[in-house]
C-alpha cells in the first residue's frame, strides 16, 4: 500500500509559522530542542510579529522567520529557507544585528538581551565543513576567548541527516529535523511517538491541512519560492553563459527584482496576479513593465 503523502509539511514557510503560532506547545517543544532546554525552563514563549492565520500576505508579512521573546530575556529569531540564493550569510548577519539592536530609550547596554538567529537549511552553508547543528560567537581567533555570548548565529542543516553521529541521534532536535524532512504520514505517526511536542506538531499538522485557507496561503507561498529560485538559477545561468565571473550576482539582482515584483503585487492584495506571474513568465514580463522594474 503506497504511503499517503503531507501537502503541505513544516519546510513550507506558511505552514512552519501557521504550526509554531496556533500551538503554544509545539513553539516551546522546538525552541527546547534548539537550545537544549527542559520544558520547564521556559517560563514565557511570546511571538513578537504574530500573523492573521489564513489572511492573504501582504508586504509586511512576506518574510515569514518567527520572532520569539523568551523569558523576558532572550530573543530568538527562527527563519526557514530552503533554497541557497548564495547570500544565506549576509542576510543572517544583517537580522541578528537588527533584533540585537533594540536597546529601549534611557536603558543601559547591559540591558541588550541575548539575540539567537537560527537558520532552519535545507542546504549545507559551508560545503567544506557540514555540520548537522553548529553555533557561531565573537570570539578571539587566536585563544579562542569568547568575546560576548549575548549574539550569536545558529544553523540546523536538514540535508545532514544521514550524517548525524550516534550520540545527536538521541536529541529530540535529530527528530525535529527528521519531522522538517518528513514526506508522508506515516513518517509523521511514527515520529509522533518519540516526545509529546512532536506529538503536538504532528496533530497541528495534520488540522492545518485540512484548512482551505491555510492551505491557499501555503500554495501560494510554494508558488513563489518555485518562482524566487527558478529567477535566481535564470540569473545564474545567464551570467556564466555570457562569461561573467559573477553569475551568482546576476541571480541574487534577477531574484531581488522578482521579489520586489511580489512585494508590490501584495501590497495591492493582487493574489491572483502572483499566482498567475509564478507560472505564465510572459504575463511576468508585462507586470515588470507596470511597475518599472
Amino acid at each position: 500500500m503506497e504511503e499517503e503523502k503531507i501537502r503541505y509539511g513544516l519546510k513550507n514557510d506558511y505552514m512552519f509559522r501557521a504550526a509554531m503560532q496556533s500551538n503554544e506547545k509545539v513553539l516551546r517543544g522546538l525552541v527546547c530542542a534548539l537550545l537544549d532546554l527542559r520544558m520547564d525552563e521556559i517560563k514565557e514563549c511570546v511571538i513578537e510579529n504574530p500573523i492573521i492565520l489564513g489572511e492573504d500576505i501582504d508586504d509586511k508579512t512576506c518574510i515569514l522567520d518567527v520572532k520569539i521573546l523568551l523569558n523576558n530575556d532572550k530573543r530568538l529569531n527562527i527563519e526557514l529557507q530552503t533554497t541557497d540564493y548564495g547570500n544565506w550569510q549576509d542576510r543572517s548577519l544583517f537580522y541578528l544585528c537588527r533584533a540585537f539592536n533594540e536597546l529601549g530609550k534611557g536603558k543601559d547596554y547591559t540591558d541588550l538581551k541575548t539575540t539567537i538567529h537560527i537558520g532552519i537549511l535545507d542546504f549545507t552553508l559551508f560545503p567544506d565543513a557540514p555540520e548537522f547543528y553548529s553555533e557561531y560567537l565573537l570570539m578571539n581567533t587566536k585563544t579562542h576567548k569568547i568575546f560576548n555570548r549575548k549574539f550569536a548565529l545558529r544553523v540546523l542543516d536538514l540535508t545532514q541527516l544521514e550524517k548525524v553521529s550516534e550520540e545527536e541521534k538521541e536529541t529530540d532536535l535529530y527528530y525535529w529535523a527528521k519531522l522538517f524532512q518528513s514526506r508522508s504520514w506515516e513518517e509523521i505517526t511514527m515520529l509522533a511517538e518519540k516526545n509529546e511536542a512532536i506529538r503536538e506538531a504532528a496533530a497541528t499538522i495534520k488540522k492545518l491541512n485540512a484548512d482551505e485557507r491555510i492551505k491557499m496561503q501555503c500554495e501560494a507561498r510554494e508558488q513563489l519560492e518555485h518562482d524566487m529560485a527558478s529567477a535566481y538559477h535564470h540569473g545564474v545561468d545567464v551570467g556564466e553563459n555570457r562569461g561573467e565571473e559573477r553569475g551568482r550576482k546576476a541571480g541574487i539582482r534577477a531574484l531581488e527584482r522578482t521579489n520586489e515584483l511580489y512585494r508590490r503585487l501584495a501590497e495591492q492584495n493582487r493574489m491572483e496576479d502572483i499566482v498567475r506571474a509564478t507560472a505564465d513568465a510572459a504575463y511576468r514580463e508585462e507586470l515588470y513593465k507596470e511597475f518599472n522594474l
